[in-house]
């Protein structure tokens, strides 16, 4: 691998840990041949999840967008923006609703497919950070 390629490759690596937590398999799958297409889907990635006033949206509104386009595209691990989602103050209907648009507009099989597994996770991880947030 040229030198370019490593330094995308890591560059790649430190976005991956500071906003996955880690550095993503499939990530490192492609980055073994063409990891400058991941650095520069990385830079428009983090020019979108820009916070106000540099960006339009909250980042609670972004992940609510994320979640729902994850659902209409059936993605069946809609878990991470979820939790993002609830992270930045969204709730657990919020997703719901979220799940009932994305019923009317791409069918109640991505609810089946999706949505269920997007508001399980909501419920889930609610009662986790509202158990967090109580005295012991």
């Amino acid at each position: 691998m040229s030198e370019n390629k490593k330094k995308s490759m890591e560059h790649v690596r430190e976005y991956d840990k500071s906003y996955f937590g880690k550095v993503l398999d499939h990530h490192e799958l492609l980055g073994r041949y063409f990891p400058e297409c991941l650095e520069k889907w990385m830079e428009a990635r983090a020019s979108l999840f820009k916070d106000p006033p540099e960006g339009a949206l909250t980042q609670r509104e972004k992940e609510l967008i994320c979640v729902a386009v994850e659902i209409a595209a059936r993605k069946p691990n809609v878990a991470f923006h979820t939790k993002k989602a609830l992270d930045e103050g969204a709730t657990a209907k919020e997703i719901a609703e979220i799940c009932g648009i994305c019923i009317l507009l791409a069918g109640m099989v991505s609810f089946v497919e999706s949505g269920q597994n997007a508001l399980k996770v909501a419920e889930e991880y609610a009662k986790e950070l509202n158990s967090r947030k109580k005295p012991r």
